[in-house]
């Protein structure tokens, strides 16, 4: 009984934005580990079903047609800025007209992005540059295909996500994407009883269930509690577009940047090492990144948490904040280390029906790279919460400029394989790492001027 009212006491401590804060992160971890749960069984059950080749083709194509599909020129997060803020003063007409602008303008261009990928998909030897066995290219096109459409679906549907995320509604997105991952998890266990080894039944379940949740989700929402946020074409306003693009396209540039150096790791390594090495680099990535995903819990929490704090001048809250995150950066930097140590037992335990050998040194190549991404994002959460991304996104640029040169530096002339393209990444996070802390202390203490302010 004690530990339960120590519990409350510490969830019910200080001021209404920091309850908030804390509840919104308790309920999502709950929730986040439930799913993680649910991502490591289907991992070990999507491998022993497609096989090593076949799962190292699925990941690898998820990569290709996600980076493409990220054009949306930072419209989601323009959007959760500028709704949160119309939010806080009140102003819902405000909300709606930027909703229902972001809508529009997003749906537009992933139509567009969606057409042209279709017509790519079936024009362009794409599978045969990524040594797909003859066999199976007929079937990787279609796939390939049903692919592209699910996510341009996700795509502009999933900004109902970006509204719950500016309303500080967080544990609902991380409930929602649980559903998604549970409802395909269901679908991994019946596939096998209707077809085997069936690379395209596999990738649309996959890809279909992932898009048709956040599209049933907005059409719910929209309709009952959002209904007063209800996009329509007659609030479509291109002044609101101008607001929304003068910082989507900032952000747009940061999200391009960040594939470049995060999304493009499977498709090097199927390129210059081989299929086979993608579920090797992939399962020691989704291993590694447990603690990371902490932080990217924190960060859809206190964006737009510190986006309310800036607006209201509460820089001794935000003060606070960085000082807790760094306390957590370092316990897990600790998490981290005992991880990589205990890596080869639990692969041997995860992947028991189909063995995976992942040397030590993927493990903590990846573990370094994932340790330096949350320090960056731990500092980018103020920075984007404020809208004072110009250095970043130059800094971003600059990184994803020398990010593949390093990486193919690694792989061709050194040799070093997998570990390779993972010690590009960790290079280009380099300049991040240094910039994004001096920034932030510089906002804090009011004493960015110049190109800090930016």
């Amino acid at each position: 009984m004690k530990a339960i009212e120590r519990i409350k006491a510490i969830l019910f401590k200080g001021n209404t934005r920091s309850v908030r804060v804390k509840k919104n992160v308790l309920l999502t971890i709950l929730i986040k580990v439930a799913g993680m749960l649910i991502g490591f069984i289907y991992m070990p059950l999507s491998l022993d079903y497609l096989g090593q080749i076949k799962f190292g083709i699925f990941l690898t194509m998820l990569s290709i047609i996600d980076w493409f599909l990220n054009f949306d020129i930072g419209i989601g997060q323009g959007l959760r800025n500028k709704f949160g803020e119309s939010v806080v003063r009140k102003g819902n007409r405000d909300a709606v007209y930027y909703v229902s602008t972001a809508y529009f303008v997003l749906g537009a261009i992933i139509a567009a992005v969606t057409v042209t990928l279709l017509i790519l998909n079936f024009s362009l030897p794409w599978a045969s540059w990524l040594n797909i066995p003859l066999d199976l290219q007929s079937e990787v096109k279609i796939l390939g295909a049903i692919i592209i459409i699910a996510f341009g679906i996700r795509f502009i549907a999933g900004n109902i996500y970006e509204i719950f995320y500016a309303m500080q509604k967080m544990a609902y997105v991380e409930f929602f994407q649980f559903l998604s991952k549970a409802t395909f998890l269901v679908f991994i266990l019946l596939i096998p009883f209707i077809a085997t080894e069936s690379l395209l039944l596999f990738g649309a379940a996959n890809s279909l269930t992932f898009a048709l949740v956040p599209l049933i989700v907005g059409l719910y929402y929209f309709s009952s509690k959002f209904s007063a946020y209800r996009p329509s074409v007659k609030y479509v306003k291109m002044k609101y577009f101008k607001d929304l693009f003068s910082l989507s396209s900032k952000f747009f540039l940061i999200k391009i940047a960040m594939l470049i150096i995060h999304q493009t790791n499977n498709i090097l390594i199927a390129l210059f090492v081989s299929l086979e090495s993608v579920p090797q680099y992939e399962a020691a990535y989704k291993y590694m990144s447990i603690f990371m995903l902490l932080f990217v819990i924190l960060n859809n929490q206190l964006w737009p948490s510190n986006t309310e704090a800036y607006a209201k001048g509460d820089l001794v809250w935000m003060k606070k904040m960085m000082r807790a995150l760094l306390k957590i950066w370092f316990a897990t930097l600790v998490l981290a280390t005992l991880m990589v140590v205990i890596s080869p037992f639990v692969y041997e335990l995860w992947f028991q029906k189909t063995p995976l050998y992942i040397p030590m040194a993927i493990s903590i190549s990846v573990a370094v790279s994932i340790c330096l991404t949350t320090w960056v994002n731990m500092y980018n959460i103020v920075l984007n919460g404020t809208g004072k991304i110009k250095l970043q996104m130059y800094t971003w640029l600059f990184a994803a400029f020398i990010n593949i040169p390093i990486s193919l530096f690694l792989v061709e002339v050194i040799d070093l394989g997998v570990v390779g393209i993972v010690l590009g990444t960790v290079a280009s996070l380099i300049p991040l790492a240094i910039v994004a802390p001096i920034q932030v202390n510089k906002i804090l203490s009011k004493k960015d001027i110049g190109i800090w302010a930016k």
